[in-house]
């Protein structure tokens, strides 16, 4: 018999802004996907993004053989990103199928075909393999890199391949902090950060300063990611005068 999970409360909106402030919560749009696509240097994921589409509900589509296929069908969606998403980061069906909520055949047919359609990322990932094999080290578009010390078993390839997403999203936020930081130091009206979440900025700045405040926001968050083919990593920003979790 499945249990209804309990629904928990919204804690964010034990945050809430000074008097005549407003909270902005900054995201960074499909960041660790847009990585992936730019690594694997993938012909669809990155006709996708710089038209504009979102990836898996595009896949979606196809796979489900459903034009009006989208975010909301649910729990499809979620399960088809999550298993695309781990099969990125070299997830393994068996290891997936409990999480995500599909059986193990089912996952191996969707990460067959989504391999297929995307055959960039499994070379990416063949090409990963071989820098650890040999090098033990993997770098990403910024410049640093990771070397592992530990033996070339288990998870490492996992490891190597998820490092390189993930810290180019670290990289692309951080560079935004920064940004606003100085700004705060140097100017009389103030953008105030006050959480950073691997992807995402929450902070407050006056409410009576709002439009130029977002405006600021988004120009120095902005970010070139410099690959070869560089792009611009897109942001989202939503905003409430209430609390951090009414920001809409």
């Amino acid at each position: 018999m499945n249990e209804e999970k309990p629904k928990l409360p919204n804690v964010r909106r034990m945050f809430v802004p000074p008097s005549g402030f407003t909270y902005f919560d900054l995201d960074l749009d499909s960041a660790d996907l847009r990585t992936v696509a730019w690594e694997s240097d993938c012909a669809f994921l990155k006709q996708c993004f710089r038209e504009g589409k979102k990836p898996y509900v595009e896949m979606g589509k196809e796979y489900f053989n459903d034009p009006s296929f989208s975010k909301k069908q649910e729990p499809a969606y979620t399960q088809f990103k999550s298993l695309c998403h781990g099969t990125n980061y070299l997830g393994q069906a068996v290891n997936m199928a409990g999480r995500i909520g599909l059986d193990v055949a089912k996952c191996i047919k969707v990460q067959e075909w989504y391999l297929k359609k995307c055959p960039e990322v499994s070379d990416w990932h063949s090409r990963i393999k071989r820098q650890m094999d040999t090098t033990r080290t993997v770098r990403n578009a910024f410049g640093y890199r990771r070397t592992f010390l530990e033996r070339i078993e288990g998870t490492i390839y996992n490891e190597a391949v998820a490092w390189i997403g993930q810290s180019t999203t670290s990289c692309i936020i951080n560079r935004g902090l920064v940004a606003l930081d100085e700004f705060e130091e140097e100017n009389h009206w103030s953008i105030f950060v006050k959480i950073q979440v691997h992807d995402s900025l929450v902070g407050v700045f006056p409410t009576a300063d709002r439009e130029k405040c977002e405006a600021k926001i988004r120009e120095l968050c902005t970010i070139e990611v410099p690959y070869a083919d560089p792009f611009i990593m897109p942001v989202g920003l939503k905003f409430s005068e209430k609390s951090w979790g009414d920001c809409s």
